[in-house]
């Protein structure tokens, strides 16, 4: 789990799924000290379920033999398009042969209205978070084409917000596969 942020994602994934065990890498020791809190509210110690890397993403060295499920819920956005494509490339390295990678992400929306709507909106959040955290990205990269080229395709899709948020789950494509086509986005 990339960018963990508060744990809110977290906390639930850990309450479906009773078996999943987490890496959560954060470049911030005060979201990874929110998330933490709500793992401590399900009863979960550190060490049983989840471990806490607060590092950048670049930096991390997992110790698994690749992971099942990689989550970035609006995380790939912190990166500009060449950044993107290099951080979808080691996260793809870190997978394993039958992955899943969850991705959450605001997107420009599916009418006319909308797409003026969240453009404004996108631009005011990146503006927020330039003064907030000093972030430099000021538009949303393509993530898709980089988690395309990573040998990745979309099983399922849903948009919220009029298309502004949209989630994806995207599969590992397997060595000689054929691509099938996208699923019909589901409404959220």
């Amino acid at each position: 789990m990339c960018g963990g942020g508060d744990g809110r994602f977290l906390a639930r994934l850990l309450r479906t799924n009773r078996d999943v065990n987490v890496d959560y890498v954060d470049l911030s020791p005060k979201m990874a000290a929110l998330a933490r809190e709500r793992v401590a509210s399900l009863g979960i110690t550190e060490v049983e379920r989840v471990r806490f890397h607060i590092c950048d993403l670049r930096e991390f060295e997992p110790d698994c033999g690749g992971y099942n499920l990689i989550v970035t819920n609006f995380f790939l956005d912190c990166f500009d398009d060449q950044d993107v494509f290099a951080v979808v490339a080691r996260l793809a390295a870190m997978a394993g042969p039958n992955a899943q990678w969850l991705v959450s992400e605001f997107c420009n929306g599916e009418r006319r209205a909308a797409r003026i709507f969240g453009r404004a909106i996108v631009r005011g959040l990146y503006f927020a978070f330039r003064i907030t955290t000093g972030l430099r990205v000021t538009k949303l990269p393509d993530y898709e084409a980089a988690l395309s080229k990573a040998g990745f395709v979309v099983r399922r899709e849903a948009r919220a917000w009029g298309g502004l948020l949209r989630s994806c789950v995207w599969e590992k494509r397997k060595l000689g596969a054929v691509l099938h086509r996208k699923t019909k986005p589901a409404r959220a």
